[in-house]
């Protein structure tokens, strides 16, 4: 047999070769088997920002507690209110990643509702991030002027300048880093699975056609 005649039975399989459609059942049993695997990367994601969390939840109650000076305790329970509603919001994500461990009627409809909710719950995370930079700018500007305490007012030039600076020029300065590396590392530890995912769900409503092999060409002499 010519190498020509190899090359043209291996490119054209045969009927009993061609992939068979998938059921209903099997595509749901596709589904779940890579969904599992993908939550599971997103539990454990969450489940590292939880203890991370919590670690600067105890460390900045300590701040709290034993620094000497005002506005440290101050930027102190500002971690600490952080600190809580990140533990907040990191236990609401693994109470939605956990709802999937139940039995399921719709399997996709329900991944389509607990991809949605993960995607509010990120927004919300990065909204919260950016919102901390006019709020470090107001923090600072308050511990600027205790400690010139009677020497600068707030209606001298220099006074407003300072506040201008912290408050607005500062936080515009950091936005754009903060943001890209707020945006990186959102997608680094959730967003690629949640890419993953909805790729696969887009990818099983697509119609399964079965294949038909090509007619057969003469061999050339």
């Amino acid at each position: 047999m010519e190498l020509a005649d190899l090359r043209q039975q291996w490119q054209q399989p045969s009927l009993a070769d061609a992939p068979t459609p998938l059921n209903a059942v099997a595509l749901n049993q596709l589904l779940a088997r890579q969904s599992d695997s993908i939550l599971e990367k997103l539990r454990r994601s969450a489940r590292l920002e939880l203890y991370l969390n919590s670690g600067l939840l105890l460390g900045s109650l300590a701040l709290v507690g034993l620094a000497r000076v005002f506005w440290v305790r101050v930027f102190g329970g500002v971690l600490v209110v952080l600190g809580l509603v990140c533990v907040a919001y990191l236990l609401r994500k693994l109470h939605l990643l956990r709802r999937l461990e139940g039995p399921v009627d719709d399997l996709r409809a329900h991944l389509r509702r607990l991809s949605s909710g993960l995607r509010s719950l990120i927004r919300f995370y990065y909204r919260l991030t950016l919102a901390m930079l006019p709020v470090s700018g107001v923090i600072n500007a308050l511990m600027a002027f205790s400690q010139f305490k009677r020497g600068l007012s707030l209606t001298s030039p220099f006074g407003i300048a300072l506040v201008v600076g912290f408050v607005v020029v500062m936080p515009a300065l950091l936005y754009l880093p903060a943001a890209a590396a707020t945006r990186r590392y959102l997608q680094y530890l959730y967003g690629r699975h949640l890419d993953q995912l909805e790729t696969a769900l887009r990818e099983l409503d697509e119609p399964i056609e079965p294949t038909t092999p090509a007619a057969p060409t003469a061999a050339q002499p």
